[in-house]
């Protein structure tokens, strides 16, 4: 008998446990695949926006827990303008609502003289015309889920807009935002004269050790705001890594029930074939030969989980992101590092998974074995 075909016979014995195993490692990488996506998706469409506007550096206030809570006096743009390396400046207001027909979006005020209108592609119709207008510029995406056309009317915080505008975008984040002049949206949050971030642009972004000293001197001259690198942005705020570190966290509760499945299903296997291994043993098996089959048996049922469930993984993360709540606010994609980071937490749940079983296989002893039988 060929040593493969017997690993797949000792796992067919039990045909109902080992679809339950590989059953309960599928819906394990299925999590892991889903929150670790969803996480880096937040990333992706958060630094995308900004490469997007052309922001070299980002500006909160420091020690906010919530992006949203802390706010800036838009006048200190004027201020972190007149830094050396500063070229441009801009304050940014944006809050996150839900429009009474269900879907939640970005709306985004900036100033109207902001060079972060011209950032904007538009397909049809203008920007607005004014500081203080009711009027507002369309992401395609919510336009299209909207069925809104230039003209029409869109009504948040019960104040109703004018649609003069839709732009394009390459990302989700603003092809679902709303974009509106920032006096306007100041008004209806009740933060005159405040920003929730800075966008700046740095007079020679290629040079990485002249943007470090502008990072650096904007930290000195602000101890109040926290800076960031737009690449780096996702690192250092709270709110993406707390979501961070519970999708890991959650992720690896799942991943360790799977370990515990396998082990315990190995572990039955090797004591329900007490006398089959002696008979290997004692018709010259040797020890490490019985180790690989235990293990081999270990990394069929890690590969077969892993095949179903970086399936359901995907499907999952797809569907999520289709929830009004998460919609438009996070840009899953599946990378090459994340199949690499699959394949490697599937060879780790089966060799690990399958170590005792296989080191009690080759522990018993073929006399006993036998004589038990």
């Amino acid at each position: 008998m060929r040593f493969w075909t017997l690993v797949i016979r000792n796992l067919s014995r039990r045909p109902l446990r080992s679809s339950l195993t590989a059953a309960g490692i599928a819906v394990a990488l299925a999590s892991f695949i889903a929150l670790v996506g969803l996480s880096r998706g937040l990333e992706r469409a958060w630094t995308g926006a900004l490469h997007e506007r052309d922001t070299h550096i980002f500006a909160v206030r420091k020690q906010s827990a919530q992006l949203l809570s802390g706010t800036i006096d838009q006048r200190v743009a004027e201020r972190v303008a007149r830094l050396p390396g500063v070229s441009r400046v801009s304050g940014e207001l944006f809050d996150i609502i839900e429009l009474d027909t269900g879907e939640t979006v970005l709306v985004i005020g900036w100033q109207r003289s902001s060079y972060l209108w011209d950032t904007l592609r538009l397909i049809s119709g203008r920007l607005p015309a004014g500081e203080d207008v009711k009027e507002t510029v369309m992401g395609n995406q919510i336009a299209e889920a909207l069925n809104k056309h230039v003209g029409d009317t869109v009504l948040f915080n019960e104040a109703p807009f004018t649609v003069v505008g839709i732009c394009a975008s390459a990302g989700v984040m603003t092809g679902r935002a709303i974009m509106v002049p920032l006096k306007s949206l100041q008004t209806i949050q009740d933060k005159q004269g405040r920003v929730t971030v800075l966008h700046i642009r740095v007079e020679r972004p290629d040079d990485h050790i002249a943007a470090a000293a502008v990072l650096d001197g904007l930290t000195r001259a602000f101890p109040d705001l926290g800076f960031s690198l737009s690449d780096e942005v996702a690192d250092q705020n709270f709110f993406v890594r707390t979501g961070r570190a519970m999708s890991w966290g959650t992720s690896a509760i799942a991943l360790l029930m799977a370990l515990l499945m396998i082990l315990n299903t190995l572990l039955m296997s090797v004591i329900e074939r007490r006398h089959e291994i002696g008979v290997l043993t004692a018709v010259g098996w040797r020890a490490r030969r019985i180790l690989a089959m235990v293990v081999c048996e270990g990394l069929t049922l890690a590969g077969a989980g892993n095949l179903l469930g970086t399936g359901l993984g995907i499907v999952a993360m797809r569907w999520l992101t289709l929830v009004p709540q998460i919609r438009g606010f996070v840009e899953p994609q599946v990378t090459v590092r994340m199949v690499v980071e699959i394949a490697l937490v599937t060879l780790v749940l089966g060799t690990v998974g399958s170590a005792y079983p296989a080191w009690r296989a080759i522990r018993e002893d073929p006399v006993e074995s036998l004589r038990d039988e």
